[in-house]
């Protein structure tokens, strides 16, 4: 089976590439913060504040925050059904004796329209403090799905793929009012984004595919150098804390070179967050709501940059969260004895432009090992 699925990806790369992947949140999002609906600028997990604020560095009690490296991997639960039903049929081709290969291209294809398949996985080595932050990172998610009724109205298979590679650099400080922060991120990013299709009766695309085309396109990245800003208004109290974001992404917007035809630049968005935690000495409850993109530069409906969530950590090593992503619920789960973490989240992710056309339910799992 593995030289039909070789086959359809093939397929996808005799096409020239239709638009970009990049949204409004985070290229990079830590599990727990995506099960609390991916409302981070108020409060966000280990390396993830850096990608989400670096002015919320200096918050804590202790110098040194995270060192270590965390690996996370990603299935939507369509595709967990498809591989399942694939492995099921090929044990009863292979029991039976039928090796047809059209059949099989076929049958395949027909699972591929009722179920697309989304994977990723990704990757952080990172030291943060309260007064710097470094990561190097990886992460790559590529999706598969067919649409009986495609751009010219026939049947299509798409790939669509996010691959963004890099190293950040944060950095914030305390202004001599202790409630207001400022932080700065600075980026190196390799990124590639790959949106391609192929009409299932286009034999000609099919036929002029190449082995080698097809990695190159696959992989070809863009580079560039860009920088984030963020300041945070923090307001302590003895059990109830107001926190209130602010976040420019991509200042001047992000130019990227090289052999991909996407990205050529990330635009600069700004984005606002407000938060309540409620909290004793070990144990705190946090309410968030942020608004990415202020001025709309990407175009995205009301549901994909509103973000809503909540964070319980109870004794400092357990964490429960819980949010709407993309308009849909999101839940999470931690235990982080410092140094191993284990976290698993379930959302969705909307590729359409309204809640239900083309969701993506996922289950991923994370493990940081550090101090």
């Amino acid at each position: 089976m593995r030289w039909i699925f070789v086959s359809i990806l093939a397929c996808l790369v005799a096409v020239p590439q239709a638009l970009a992947r990049k949204t409004s949140g985070p290229i990079y999002e830590d599990p727990f913060d995506l099960g609390a609906g991916g409302a981070s600028l108020t409060r966000a997990s280990k390396e993830g504040v850096l990608f989400s604020n670096p002015a919320l560095l200096p918050l804590g009690a202790s110098f040194f925050r995270w060192t270590g490296l965390t690996s996370t991997m990603l299935v939507n639960k369509e595709s967990v059904a498809a591989a399942q039903k694939i492995a099921k049929d090929a044990q009863s081709s292979k029991n039976s004796g039928s090796s047809n290969a059209a059949t099989q291209s076929s049958e395949l294809i027909d699972k591929v329209f009722k179920n697309p398949i989304h994977l990723g996985w990704g990757l952080a080595l990172s030291t943060v403090t309260s007064v710097f932050g470094l990561s190097v990172f990886s992460r790559f998610e590529p999706d598969i799905s067919a649409h009986q009724f495609g751009s010219t109205g026939l049947p299509e298979v798409e790939l669509r793929t996010e691959s963004y590679h890099g190293v950040l650099l944060g950095t914030a400080v305390r202004t001599p009012m202790r409630w207001l922060l400022f932080g700065v991120t600075a980026k190196y990013l390799y990124v590639g984004e790959q949106d391609l299709a192929v009409q299932l009766t286009d034999s000609e695309a099919i036929a002029s595919f190449g082995q080698q085309k097809f990695t190159q396109n696959l992989v070809a990245l863009n580079k560039g150098v860009g920088f984030d800003a963020g300041t945070l208004l923090f307001f302590q109290g003895d059990h109830v804390d107001l926190t209130i974001a602010g976040k420019a992404d991509d200042l001047g917007n992000t130019k990227f070179t090289g052999l991909s035809a996407q990205p050529q630049n990330f635009k600069q968005v700004t984005s606002a967050g407000v938060a309540l935690t409620l909290h004793s000495t070990l144990d705190a409850l946090h309410f968030a709501i942020d608004y990415r993109d202020l001025g709309g530069v990407y175009k995205e409906d009301l549901f994909k940059r509103l973000h809503v969530g909540t964070k319980v950590m109870l004794r400092t090593f357990l964490g429960i969260s819980g949010g709407y992503y993309d308009g849909y619920p999101s839940m999470g789960l931690q235990l982080d004895p410092r140094i191993c973490r284990i976290a698993v989240t379930v959302y969705t992710r909307e590729l359409g432009d309204h809640p239900g056309v083309d969701p993506r339910h996922i289950y991923m799992a994370s493990v940081s090992a550090g101090f």
